[in-house]
């Protein structure tokens, strides 16, 4: 998909044993930060559920 930003993913881990919410939350920080991969079907049900928008360019095609 993109370059990987090495500095976002540095300063922002994955919490350890996260709740839906943290991993929504991290996942949709990453796709407005970081390029590397595609949102799967799978994380754009998870941000929905978790009511956050999901950004077109970041999903899978």
């Amino acid at each position: 998909m993109g370059r990987i930003n090495s500095d976002w993913h540095k300063a922002n881990r994955m919490p350890a044993n996260p709740t839906k919410k943290q991993r929504a939350e991290w996942h949709f920080e990453h796709a407005k930060h970081c390029a590397c991969r595609a949102l799967t079907p799978s994380i754009v049900s998870l941000l929905v559920s978790q009511g956050f928008d999901v950004p077109k360019e970041a999903r899978l095609a």
